[in-house]
């Protein structure tokens, strides 16, 4: 194997010279998002005076049992780097033979036709183009080079060269110069020998043992641009304490970084992706952005370790912790940001989180599904600032968003978490959760706390069924006549549950054994079996009348905010697209945000043709697969809209050549929106709908 530093123009330069992509890679993948990068990175370095750029790794071995005349290259690694800029050096010569555009360089596009995408005088007409990707991408990527051929539109490869094609027409920079910066491409090329395995190689490269982490991928990208004493005290003063203050765990907290800066969760996988798209897109100093990185991993530190220099802080934290709630971090990131800006005070910060334990605790207990949590809290913080006095009133609007939210979002209010809490089978939630629940229900009101926590993680204290899971002749005597519903029905509720420390000796005993035994419940100091203590019987009334008062307790504890804030009626005319609770029956919409943006339209369906353009633009070829694949997705979504008109009653036309049904009411239309979106993976909370002021 042979390794060396070469210009990606200068390895594809030579003459009968094929690049064959093998039959057992992965089809082309690169997506737009991955070209705009590429066409902005070459933007940079014609500013950056043509300084060169590493693109990557070349991974090639000589095909030595190929029958042509013509030298072949099996890629083994890096075919998207290389389809991708094969597919820019095409668009610049078809932009230059085809629209009337300006460029100097005699000659130009000859020499990247013959010298770097054809062999000129190959006979072989299948050697003719020297790049062969795969399967589907083969054909789509031939059709480039013939216009007498319908090029084939469910394809990356046709995506990308329209992108780069209408990219130059832009004229952001000219055509000389961006063929110059291509010329500026750096790539390892890595050169195989007959007797290296490509097979061993290839894994070794791509290998979970050897890869980087999604962490090393973003600290080199911030700190290998530097001079070596630069990385150096950078690394030093802002990375080192990053990686300390995070438990080294730098992935999640990035992570969560990137879920406040973008109200969206990025893929743990696409991470640092995602994170150099964040830093260009936002045109951002990576200085500064390792100055700031710093300060929210002290914040981190405060919430995974709960150890600010607030107790109080420290201790709500450690229960939300004990609770394994992640999606909450990106808000906590943002709120524990604000309070140090002075948004709120050390006593309402700490409110705040007693607010969102009770919240996550309630709708643990009342069932409500916990997948809508993420979406709740990564728009929270930017919902409370929507507010033109939440500089004054930060505190009243969290508590005021919290308990207005509605359906899977919903904040449970007494009625509803006292009923689910007396019924509820506690007994089988996870670990952590149990102990939880026990430890705030102990402790609550007391001075001298036990380490419910501690003793049961040591085995010292249990959960005991008062009423066993077994039932003895005793026990179904004792229940009556109905003593199988009754043991059905509250087996593993609150009512029936208590601590012990003497779980193995209690076990299906009566209840009149396990109450007046040694060290059974009449010796028990613990607050759980001060009740058990002033029984002599136990069946369903003892159960619910346990339940019952537990249930005070519990409303205590996880209590309800008091909220009197009242808001402005324009703020009321926002609501988000995934409001469950909402019927826009009837109303009228004048626009719509979308992240930072706003789009002002003229109807419903005016804002359903907007919205799917958006998507389009962000993946056409996911949206064309969508329309077409019309048994793959929900009937909804893929009845109501069509390439063809006739299979639509009113057809709308959205963008060239696609249609959505244009007869249907406000609530489906909004259905096949969100299906849509949510097929997209984009972040619909994002989504806030504005709606018309002199609504009826």
């Amino acid at each position: 194997m042979k390794a060396q530093e070469e210009y990606l123009i200068r390895f594809l330069d030579g003459a009968n010279k094929n690049f064959v992509i093998p039959v057992y890679q992965r089809n082309y993948e690169w997506k737009k998002e991955q070209c705009e990068q590429l066409y902005n990175d070459l933007i940079s370095i014609v500013n950056d005076d043509y300084r060169t750029h590493f693109l990557g790794s070349v991974v090639h071995l000589y095909n030595q049992y190929g029958r042509s005349t013509n030298t072949e290259f099996l890629i083994i690694d890096g075919q998207q780097r290389l389809t991708t800029v094969t597919l820019l050096l095409l668009a610049i010569h078809n932009v230059i033979i085809q629209e009337n555009v300006h460029f100097e360089s005699p000659n130009l596009a000859e020499k990247i036709m013959e010298v770097y995408l054809i062999n000129k005088w190959s006979n072989e007409k299948e050697k003719k183009i020297r790049l062969k990707p795969i399967k589907d991408d083969q054909q789509a990527f031939i059709r480039l080079f013939d216009s007498s051929l319908q090029v084939i539109e469910d394809s990356n490869i046709t995506e990308n060269y329209r992108y780069f094609y209408n990219r130059i027409l832009k004229q952001e920079i000219t055509i000389d110069n961006l063929f110059r910066a291509i010329e500026h491409l750096m790539i390892v090329e890595i050169e195989l020998q007959p007797n290296d395995d490509p097979q061993l190689i290839f894994e070794s490269l791509n290998s979970t043992g050897l890869d980087l982490t999604e962490a090393d991928k973003v600290r080199n990208f911030i700190l290998m641009k530097k001079a070596i004493s630069e990385q150096e005290f950078l690394y030093n003063k802002y990375w080192n304490n990053i990686e300390k203050n995070t438990n080294y765990d730098v992935s999640s907290f990035i992570r969560h970084y990137l879920t406040l800066k973008e109200r969206k969760i990025p893929n743990i996988n696409k991470l640092f992706k995602e994170f150099k798209r964040y830093v260009s897109i936002k045109n951002i100093d990576l200085v500064e952005l390792l100055s700031e990185l710093l300060t929210f991993s002290k914040y981190y530190n405060y919430i995974i370790n709960a150890n600010s220099s607030n107790d109080k802080f420290n201790l709500v934290m450690k229960r939300l912790n004990n609770l394994e709630n992640y999606t909450i971090y990106p808000f906590l990131l943002e709120l524990y940001d604000d309070f140090s800006s002075g948004l709120l005070n050390e006593e309402e910060l700490v409110v705040v989180l007693g607010n969102i334990e009770s919240y996550v605790f309630r709708r643990l207990i009342c069932s409500i599904p916990t997948n809508t949590l993420n979406k709740t809290f990564m728009s929270l913080g930017r919902e409370i600032k929507r507010f033109d006095d939440y500089t004054k009133n930060y505190f009243s609007i969290f508590q005021y968003l919290l308990i207005k939210k509605e359906g899977n979002q919903r904040f449970p209010n007494d009625a509803e978490f006292k009923e689910a809490f007396k019924n509820r089978d506690v007994y089988n939630f996870k670990a952590k959760n149990k102990t939880y629940l026990f430890e705030r229900l102990e402790n609550y009101g007391h001075k001298e706390k036990v380490k419910v926590e501690e003793l049961i993680s040591e085995n010292t204290i249990n959960i005991e069924h008062i009423m066993p899971r077994k039932l003895t002749p005793q026990w179904i005597d004792e229940l009556g006549t109905h003593y199988q519903e009754i043991h059905d029905k509250y087996l593993h509720t609150i009512g029936n549950l208590t601590l012990t420390g003497y779980n193995s000796s209690l076990s299906n005993r009566t209840f009149k054994e396990k109450k007046e035994m040694k060290n059974g419940f009449d010796d028990s100091k613990l607050m759980l079996n001060k009740y058990l203590r002033t029984l002599n019987s136990w069946g369903e009334k003892e159960i619910l009348n346990r339940a019952e008062n537990l249930s005070i307790i519990a409303e205590e504890i996880w209590e309800y905010p008091i909220v009197n804030y009242e808001r402005k009626i324009d703020n009321e005319l926002i609501y988000s697209i995934i409001d469950e609770s909402k019927d826009f029956t009837g109303e009228k919409i004048e626009a719509y945000l979308l992240g930072d943006k706003k789009f002002e339209v003229d109807s419903w369906r005016d804002f359903s043709v907007s919205i799917i353009n958006v998507l389009n633009d962000h993946d056409s070829v996911k949206m064309r697969k969508i329309i077409q694949s019309r048994s793959q997705y929900n009937n909804l979504l893929t009845n109501n809209i069509s390439f063809n008109q006739i299979d639509l009653r009113k057809p709308i036309e959205i963008f060239h050549g696609a249609y959505i049904e244009g007869n249907t009411n406000t609530k489906t239309l909004l259905q096949i929106l969100k299906q849509l979106i949510e097929v997209f993976d984009y972040q619909e909370e994002e989504i806030f709908i504005v709606l018309k002021s002199d609504r009826k």
